[in-house]
């Protein structure tokens, strides 16, 4: 699998020692020299054939201010996130995502419904009382806004990116020699004091004119500009719908029961646990040994009836079957289908501690002992059969939807001033949709880029006609018609002015933070007064952060320490700080548990490492394209 990912990227090898230094909270790429005006279709960033749209970069941005303001609650400016770095960062992650993808797809990795549902079955989010839960997971799909189908191919893509990760992660090798090298660098501890210059603390001194609202406001139109919206009528073909309007015949529920009875489909079946004795006769043998072989064989099954308690000393002496003699005859506990039938039928019609035989198989003699059981667990025909009548159903619906799919297509297209004809036909509901609108996220199957695309056409709009029939998850067939629609209309200066006051107060104030914090980091590091007073010193590793941000952390195990106290500067989403490394602490032994859990985080940094290298290449050979203007906050041009 590893080669053929790697035959279609070509790869670099960084020295290992480099990743210690790349310590980031995010993202493997910078992506500035791939800025660009991208095409017309509004996506912030082009992937080769794939798109990192609007929504996607908006939510992204949105999951990223949520972790930062978990993270560090007071100290966290939303307005943070106009931050270039940060949203460079952010789309990097994005671009990363889809370059996975398109690797996933060219290594040929594919997740086979069988190994799907496996993989499901598996996971705890899906699980009630240890067991896959069918209702759970419909009940998981319908939070998120979706059908179970569209969840299972969301997993199937979570799963194939994972497998295009782990195929290099697995051959990921560290020699010993580095691994050594990096604990030691690892687990260095430094002693740090931070001081925190805050844009709020220089609010006072900044003065927005009238004048500089006014140019931002026109400098920046699309950022004041409603998007275009519309409101829908659609139809909507699903496996799911038709499903849910079909009724399961009660004869083959109970067919499909019986035939999951006989591959234990529904709980665990009746185990026994027994011990034998064996004497073997040869497949050849004469009649007259075969007969010494049951004379033997009865004479033992006697003398161990009288004394139960001896059979496994007998066994052990006695028994022609090696593997288990030595465990007194003991044969652990097993299924029916698991043993030659003679044996196991003898086996399951014996009362426990009852001891039967002789009983001739293959091998010859048995004597045996049942020692222990356990009763079945099988669901009855009532418990298992929602499970069977949901499958049944779906089975059912996916051959109606197609022999339904051809028809709906045709008759929204054919049929394209009304939505009625189509719904007529295939006894479907015209639903109404809220308003939604151009580039953000709609609602339920109106959420696909694919159907948002068409809804805001020429065709649709100025034609004022259907859609097509567009598949917006697997199974499940949209056609929309625009029953009212506004265009795009830029909000009044008065209506926003104390939005942009704040966001230019904020952005001036955070230049005064980091000019003093720069004079002031430039006297320290002379070794002149710059009157900061520094916190106790706290003890901090890659490791242990002590809550510090990422960027410090990264910085401070930057500085060089050859002379000490030493100082360095960063902005922060808390403003600009200050940092003083004022002790380096050498760490004085390497134990075999730590070289384990350093090994492993050295192996997956390595393999990050060229993970990194393989999406490089591919980058390359794809082609990524930016919407100028991304990163400094400007959204998309309305169309």
């Amino acid at each position: 699998m590893l080669q053929n990912i790697r035959d279609f990227a070509s790869r670099k090898f960084v020295r290992w020692l480099f990743i210690l230094f790349l310590v980031v909270p995010f993202g493997l790429f910078g992506i500035d020299a791939y800025i660009n005006r991208v095409g017309s279709d509004g996506a912030v960033a082009n992937v080769g054939p794939a798109r990192v749209t609007n929504a996607e970069f908006d939510q992204a941005l949105r999951r990223q201010a949520d972790n930062y303001r978990e993270q560090f609650r007071g100290q966290f400016d939303a307005s943070i996130m106009d931050n270039p770095e940060i949203r460079r960062a952010v789309l990097d992650n994005l671009v990363s995502e889809k370059l996975v993808q398109i690797g996933a797809e060219r290594s040929g990795l594919r997740i086979p419904d069988a190994a799907l549902a496996e993989r499901i079955s598996r996971m705890p989010e899906f699980q009630v009382e240890g067991r896959f839960s069918r209702d759970r997971y419909n009940l998981v799909a319908k939070a998120q806004g979706m059908t179970p189908i569209a969840l299972d191919e969301r997993l199937r893509h979570a799963f194939r990116m994972q497998e295009f990760r782990d195929a290099i992660a697995e051959t990921t090798i560290v020699p010993k020699a580095t691994l050594e090298g990096f604990i030691k660098l690892s687990e260095q501890t430094r002693e740090v004091s931070v001081v925190n210059l805050t844009p709020d603390a220089f609010l006072p001194r900044v003065k927005v004119s009238p004048e500089q609202v006014k140019a931002y406001y026109d400098g920046h139109a699309a950022e004041f500009t409603t998007p275009e919206s519309a409101r829908v009528e659609y139809v909507e073909l699903s496996v799911d719908a038709l499903a849910a309007k079909i009724e399961a015949p009660a004869e083959e529920i109970k067919r499909n029961y019986e035939d999951g009875l006989k591959r234990n489909q529904w709980g665990q079946p009746e185990e026994r646990r027994a011990s034998h004795i064996l004497v073997t006769v040869a497949p050849d043998a004469k009649d007259a040994d075969r007969k010494a072989a049951q004379a033997r064989a009865a004479a033992i099954a006697d003398r161990v009836r009288k004394a139960p308690k001896t059979f496994a000393e007998v066994a052990k002496k006695e028994s022609q079957d090696p593997g288990s003699a030595v465990q007194g005859g003991d044969l652990g506990f097993f299924a029916p289908q698991a043993m030659v039938k003679p044996f196991s039928d003898a086996t399951f019609a014996a009362k426990k501690d009852e001891i039967v035989g002789p009983v001739a198989s293959e091998f010859g003699y048995h004597v045996i002992h049942v020692t222990d059981v356990k009763p079945a667990k099988m669901r009855s025909l009532a418990e298992a059969t929602p499970e069977i009548e949901a499958q049944l159903k779906k089975q059912i619906a996916q051959r109606m939807f197609a022999e339904s799919a051809e028809q709906f297509a045709n008759t929204v297209y054919e049929q394209s001033s009304s939505l009625a004809p189509a719904a007529e036909a295939l006894k479907l509901q015209v639903k109404q949709s809220p308003w939604v609108s151009k580039g953000q996220p709609g609602f339920g199957p109106l959420a696909s880029p694919k159907i948002s695309a068409e809804i805001f056409s020429d065709n649709t709009i100025k034609a004022k006609r259907n859609t097509s029939a567009v598949e917006v998850a697997p199974g499940t067939l949209v056609a929309a018609r625009v029953i009212e629609h506004k265009g795009a209309e830029l909000k009044p200066l008065e209506g926003v002015r104390a939005d942009i006051e704040r966001k230019l107060a904020r952005e001036e104030a955070l230049k005064l933070a980091r000019s003093e914090g720069e004079a002031k980091l430039k006297d320290l590091q002379a070794g002149k007064p710059a009157e900061v007073k520094w916190p106790a010193p706290l003890a901090v590793n890659r490791q242990k952060p002590g809550g510090l941000f990422p960027q410090v952390i990264d910085k401070a195990f930057r500085a060089d320490v050859k002379k000490l106290p030493a100082f360095i500067g960063i902005e922060t989403p808390a403003g600009y700080s200050l940092v003083q490394v004022s002790r380096v602490i050498e760490l004085e032994k390497v134990n075999d548990q730590m070289r384990d859990q350093l090994g492993r985080q050295l192996k997956q940094s390595v393999a990050m490492e060229e993970l990194e290298a393989t999406l490089n290449s591919l980058r390359e050979d794809v082609g990524v394209t930016v919407r100028r203007g991304a990163l400094d906050g400007k959204p998309a041009q309305p169309q």
